[in-house]
C-alpha cells in the first residue's frame, strides 16, 4: 500500500487526509503518506477512492516467526503423494474437419489503370473523368513549320555537340584587341591561341 500512496499526487494524497477529517498542514509527501497509514479512516478513504488499491487479502500477513532455525535441515517432502498438476500431453492436437481459408487462395484479379482510377473515384465520392489522349503530331508538319520558322527568324539549327569538354562561345573581336592579347600572352608566356 505505501507504494500506491507514493504513485499518488501530493494534491491526491491532501485530498484523502481532508476527506478523512485530518488536517494535512504542510508537511512533505512522505509525512502525509505515513498520516495516511496512521490513521484507519484515512486507509478507508483511500480504498473509496482508489478501489483498485485493496488488499487481495483482509487478513493482517503473520509475523514472521522468530524461532525458524536456519541452519535445521529443511522438512521432508513425502514423494508419494501425487499432486492435482495436469501433465499436457505431448500429441499434436486434433485437426478440424474444415479448412482454414489461406489468404493466397483469393487472389486479387489485376486491375486496369482505368479500373483503378473508377475504383479510387468511387471510394472518395468524386467523378471519375476519363484523361484526354493526347494525339501525336505528325513529324511532316513539324519539320515545315520549323523551315518556316528558321527563315521567318534566321535561327540556325543548334549544333550537335560531342560529350566532353565545352568550347568557349566564339567572340567578334577588332584588330586592335587582338594585338593586346598577343602582347599580353607573350609576356605571361602564355600560348597563343588561334584567334590571334
Amino acid at each position: 500500500m505505501d507504494t500506491k500512496l507514493k504513485a499518488l499526487k501530493v494534491s491526491d494524497l491532501k485530498e484523502i487526509l481532508s476527506k478523512a477529517s485530518i488536517p494535512p498542514g504542510n508537511a512533505k509527501k512522505q509525512d502525509l503518506i505515513n498520516k495516511i497509514i496512521a490513521n484507519p479512516s484515512a486507509v478507508d478513504v483511500f480504498h473509496t477512492l482508489h478501489p483498485g488499491a485493496k488488499p487481495k487479502n483482509s487478513k493482517p500477513a503473520p509475523p514472521p516467526s522468530t524461532d525458524d532455525d536456519l541452519l535445521a535441515p529443511p522438512e521432508e517432502i513425502d514423494w508419494t503423494v501425487e499432486e492435482s498438476i495436469t501433465v499436457e500431453s505431448a500429441s499434436p492436437p486434433e485437426k478440424s474437419e474444415q479448412p482454414l481459408p489461406s489468404p493466397a487462395a483469393a487472389p486479387t484479379p489485376m486491375q486496369s489503370e482505368e479500373d483503378k482510377r473508377k475504383a479510387r473515384a468511387a471510394r472518395f465520392g468524386t467523378t471519375y473523368v476519363e484523361p484526354i489522349s493526347r494525339q501525336p503530331k505528325k513529324a511532316g508538319e513539324n519539320s515545315d513549320l520549323l523551315k518556316a520558322r528558321a527563315e521567318r527568324f534566321g535561327v540556325v539549327a543548334p549544333v550537335t555537340k560531342a560529350r566532353g569538354k565545352r568550347t568557349a562561345p566564339v567572340e567578334n573581336v577588332d584588330p586592335e584587341e587582338q594585338e593586346r592579347r598577343r602582347k599580353r600572352a607573350e609576356r605571361f608566356g602564355l600560348p597563343l591561341s588561334g584567334k590571334a
